[in-house]
């Protein structure tokens, strides 16, 4: 270990004979440390390891050092006595406060979301199962720099075959590190290359996560983060969000339907007007001024989002220029143009997964560009090209269109209509 100031070495006396404490200040638990040593000083048993007084007690060899320092970096102290090393759990890790997930709020239901604790994550998981059969793996990777992973699935549940090969894809990761954590391990365990689409769903919220494992599917916590990642998955189910199940089915529907509506909008509207456009006029300007605003409003949500609260107002104000009468008045911009890309950002933001929201922004803009360059065959070949691509995605062998492909009807109807709960066991 190096000589960092958080890194603490306590020697101690114990019938005669001394040990060496080691903890990380900066990790550990200061009341159960002091607990620890009070315990050793004392002799409060009748042999050291029942003087310990510590739930979680391990036992390794002295000589296997990178255990041992690993243990430290994750919070517990190492107890050396000889040839034999106490590891026991005092972790404190820093992290802040369990709240509502900015991203996905809503009316009513739970307030709780996720930390960046996988301990706290675990018991906010935890308190929604109850069943026995709620499993946790913990899982290391990383070579030079380790982190811990949680898997979470119901033993009795979930599909074996697709539970072997998400642990033997994880158990093959060879990177030094991952910093990034959930989206570092997302890009390895999918191999996802240069593919726009989320493979994915991640989500803040406990009880959206216990759903999906209810459902007999996998989730991954990774310590660090507070976003829980979930697998296989839809790009229909991507596109649920919680608020259309803490609504009567009525209600719900409808959400979910507008919902739907909108997403279709945020890709679809404006490369279709401008294809109806060019059908009268071909104006390389008109596209070029599209693509612009697009640009634009793209530029302004990315600065918002890097924009202190103090002075957002004033980039609102910057935007209502930039996009405004202003802009119309100079003649930059048409009135159309503005008003059919504000209507598609608008569905863009009722996208309920971001990164859903900025694909699509992607696909929006490569579809304009291939009505620009072909006219109607762009349009045509870029949307079957997408079509059969995204057919053609199985991630962990489930199809990213199912229900629609392969076809099911009752799953069809299931994601279009929120159906009352049932009283009968399912």
């Amino acid at each position: 270990m190096n000589n960092s100031y958080d890194l603490k070495h306590r020697i101690l006396s114990f019938r005669g004979r001394l040990l060496h404490l080691y903890f990380i200040a900066s990790l550990s638990n200061d009341t159960l440390i002091s607990r620890l040593i009070e315990g050793i000083e004392n002799n409060q048993g009748k042999d050291l390891e029942n003087c310990l007084n510590m739930g979680d007690v391990n036992i390794l060899n002295t000589n296997d050092i990178d255990k041992i320092q690993y243990a430290l970096m994750g919070g517990n102290c190492a107890l050396f006595d000889g040839e034999t090393t106490y590891i026991m759990d005092t972790k404190n890790y820093p992290n802040r406060s369990i709240e509502e997930p900015e991203t996905e709020k809503s009316v009513r239901g739970a307030k709780d979301g996720f930390n960046e604790s996988i301990l706290n994550n675990t018991g906010l998981i935890r308190r929604r199962i109850k069943s026995k059969e709620l499993c946790f793996r913990i899982e290391t990777i990383g070579t030079s720099n380790p982190i811990d992973i949680a898997i979470a699935y119901l033993e009795d549940h979930v599909d074996q075959n697709v539970l072997k090969k998400v642990l033997s894809r994880i158990q093959d990761i060879k990177a030094k590190e991952l910093i990034m954590s959930d989206r570092a391990l997302e890009e390895l365990l999918l191999d996802q290359g240069y593919n726009p689409f989320p493979l994915v769903r991640y989500s803040e919220r406990p009880d959206v996560v216990a759903t999906h494992i209810q459902h007999g599917f996998i989730a991954i916590i990774c310590d660090t983060s507070s976003s829980v990642m979930m697998l296989p998955t839809t790009i229909f189910e991507i596109l649920e969000h919680v608020e259309e199940h803490r609504q009567t089915p009525l209600i719900g529907t409808f959400i979910r339907l507008i919902r739907l509506s909108a997403v279709i909008l945020s890709i679809y509207l404006v490369p279709i007007w401008a294809l109806c456009v060019s059908f009268h006029r071909w104006d390389w300007e008109f596209f070029i001024q599209i693509l612009i605003v697009e640009l634009s409003i793209e530029l302004l949500r990315i600065a918002t989002i890097h924009t202190p609260e103090s002075i957002s107002n004033a980039m609102g104000l910057i935007a209502a220029l930039l996009l405004g009468q202003f802009a119309i008045d100079l003649g930059f911009f048409s009135e159309e143009i503005l008003l059919f890309s504000a209507i598609g950002s608008i569905g863009g933001f009722a996208t309920p997964n971001y990164e859903l929201s900025l694909t699509n922004k992607y696909i929006k803009v490569m579809m304009i560009l291939s009505i620009f360059i072909l006219n109607i065959y762009g349009f045509i070949i870029f949307n079957i090209i997408l079509w059969v691509y995204l057919a053609r995605l199985k991630p962990f062998g489930m199809s990213y269109l199912y229900p629609f492909i392969p076809f099911n009807l009752k799953g069809v109807l299931q994601f279009l209509i929120r159906k009352p709960k049932s009283n009968q066991n399912s």
